[in-house]
């Protein structure tokens, strides 16, 4: 039989693991929705649709999850759906292109890696990129500080990719005035 701090520690625990798997779920349908916007039929697709998307792709994998944890990590999703829509269009960013897997060895352990994004040209402060890989973060860190551990990652990528990788993030935070509402703040 459990103690009663011994249960307190196994909610908090719980808790704290919903949390953290509701966020990546998030992250994900995020992801997904922006892929599918600019799908081929992109010019058809509205950005309500593509929140709509990541919306219905989060609900479905978070349902067996409490919902009082589900319906607070779902609040930001719209803004951060169309704020990367918006970011990777203004990157020139015209279509996404599937590509295969990369092998690497870590640990003598065989890995395949999968980049979120690949597109053919990307422009950055009026400098072209070809044929990019786009590792996407979403982050709710305050000092919107880049993370050590992406950028080793997004190193690896490249490293076995051969190809550049640029690591993006959208950073957002609860607004001040309208506890309802989110900023975001995209980071290259």
């Amino acid at each position: 039989s459990l103690t009663n701090l011994q249960k307190k520690t196994l909610y908090i625990n719980m808790r704290i693991l919903n949390k953290s798997v509701t966020s990546m779920i998030r992250g994900k349908s995020i992801e997904e929705a922006i892929r599918f916007s600019f799908m081929n039929h992109k010019e058809k697709l509205s950005i309500p649709a593509a929140q709509n998307y990541a919306n219905d792709l989060y609900y479905l994998r978070t349902k067996h999850i409490p919902s009082n944890i589900v319906k607070l990590n779902a609040r930001p999703i719209n803004i951060l759906v169309k704020t990367g829509i918006n970011l990777f269009f203004k990157m020139g960013i015209r279509e996404f292109k599937n590509v295969d897997s990369f092998k690497t060895n870590i640990k003598n352990k065989t890995i395949y890696i999968f980049p979120d994004f690949f597109s053919k040209s990307v422009k950055i402060d009026k400098k072209k990129f070809k044929n990019c890989c786009i590792e996407l973060k979403i982050s709710s860190n305050k000092h919107k500080r880049i993370s050590k551990k992406h950028v080793l990652q997004c190193l690896r990528y490249s490293s076995k990719s051969r190809k550049p990788v640029i690591l993006t993030y959208l950073f957002f935070c609860k607004n001040v005035k309208n506890i309802d509402t989110f900023s975001v703040f995209p980071k290259i």
